[in-house]
């Protein structure tokens, strides 16, 4: 008779964190793993959910990360509001509304359309050190 020895028939317990781990691992981008980590440490420490909320989204096939248009922005954000895309934001559509905007990815025309109205556009990590607690910010897409 022959016995097989593996990993997993030892030790049966499961351990969430190494299958987190495991997953951003699959990830050849070194910059969106780097992206994850930071989003993961920000919520840890300034215990805001939103930030593990985003990163999660991201640890996910980027086939199902949302790519959201600037006109969805202006109907859903406020004037001097702030939103945060876990994902692509897209230039069809006008804005008037002056907003801070944060998203994985932009496209040239919707970052143009962003600041020609007076906003910003940042990176997760930027607005993670303007607003550390993730309070204000509304998730689109």
């Amino acid at each position: 008779m022959l016995y097989i020895h593996h990993n997993l028939a030892t030790n049966l317990s499961l351990d969430y964190a190494k299958m987190s781990l495991k997953q951003i691992n699959r990830k050849s981008n070194s910059t969106l793993v780097k992206t994850i980590a930071d989003l993961k440490e920000a919520s840890r420490k300034n215990e805001a959910p939103l930030w593990k909320s985003i990163a999660m989204r991201l640890e996910g096939p980027a086939r199902n990360w949302p790519s959201v248009n600037v006109s969805k922005l202006e109907y859903n954000i406020d004037k001097n509001g702030k939103a945060i895309i876990p994902g692509k934001l897209m230039g069809t559509g006008i804005i008037t509304k002056k907003m801070t905007v944060a998203a994985y990815s932009f496209t040239t025309s919707a970052k143009d359309k962003i600041q020609s109205a007076g906003g910003k556009c940042l990176t997760y990590n930027e607005l993670i050190k303007s607003v550390p607690k993730g309070t204000n910010i509304v998730v689109v897409g």
